[in-house]
């Protein structure tokens, strides 16, 4: 019995490692990865707050790693990014602690109901500003989009995660006028405070796996500093193909989850 509970579990970790590795290299170019990491642990059978407790963590390390490129290489908006990470964080402690009582058919259905959003958002805006114009919003239109992001952020990312991280970037540039890279950079900080709200509460109520939890975000950390390094050095031209890539990949799950 033992040996079997062993083999099930290695099995598992060769199942999620590398999803997780590719899943935090999406993630860390255009948003998008746990539409990979958290479908990835609830088909091992993992019930779904502990599925929803390990792609936490995870994603909050490998979020955490390619946050720290974007910074060294001067592609955040310190004040920006750190105003909305705060208003962020809180809203995310409130909506994991929403996702903590709710029972774990109603969290699956909620789930599935978000993929239709995400993919309309990434297929609808098809234009994404080269040049940064950040500087022209000002004053208490520039705080009132501040605190819409981290509102919006920290509900969704709380609430459901997938696609979170190409949220924040169409925000980014389409409302705050950034542009794609630093979005995508500005995104990281809002995805790692959400996160880690998430992992605290988690944490807290007891429901992250350390067994598969770790090892598993080893392989996000290594995914996000190779597809942190590619956003950076590629720029626009890398990071639109891919948050197309995840839109892609959205709908065909849709059509399986159909079937």
């Amino acid at each position: 019995m033992l040996l079997e509970m062993s083999m099930d579990y290695i099995t598992s970790l060769l199942f999620l490692c590398p999803i997780m590795f590719l899943a935090s290299f999406v993630d860390a170019i255009s948003g998008g990865g746990g539409l990979l990491s958290l479908p990835a642990y609830l088909f091992t059978g993992m019930p779904v707050h502990n599925a929803y407790a390990c792609n936490k963590l995870c994603c909050n390390i490998s979020t955490a790693m390619s946050a720290g490129r974007y910074l060294k290489n001067n592609l955040i908006d310190k004040k920006a990014a750190f105003f909305v990470g705060a208003v962020t964080f809180c809203c995310s402690v409130l909506a994991s602690k929403i996702v903590l009582w709710m029972p774990d058919r109603a969290l699956s259905l909620m789930l599935l109901g978000s993929m239709p959003f995400v993919a309309i958002l990434i297929l609808v805006n098809k234009k994404y500003p080269k040049e940064d114009h950040s500087d022209e919003v000002t004053g208490n239109r520039k705080i009132g989009l501040w605190i819409f992001t981290g509102i919006a952020m920290g509900a969704y990312d709380g609430m459901l995660g997938p696609g979170s991280g190409t949220l924040a970037i169409i925000i980014y540039t389409k409302l705050l006028k950034y542009d794609l890279t630093r979005a995508s950079g500005n995104a990281k900080v809002a995805v790692f405070s959400s996160t880690l709200a998430g992992t605290i509460s988690y944490l807290l109520a007891g429901k992250i796996l350390w067994n598969y939890a770790l090892p598993v975000a080893i392989c996000g950390v290594l995914g996000g500093y190779a597809g942190s390094g590619m956003a950076i050095r590629k720029g626009a031209r890398f990071i639109r193909p891919m948050m197309l890539v995840i839109a892609a990949v959205l709908i065909v799950k849709l059509i399986f989850e159909m079937l």
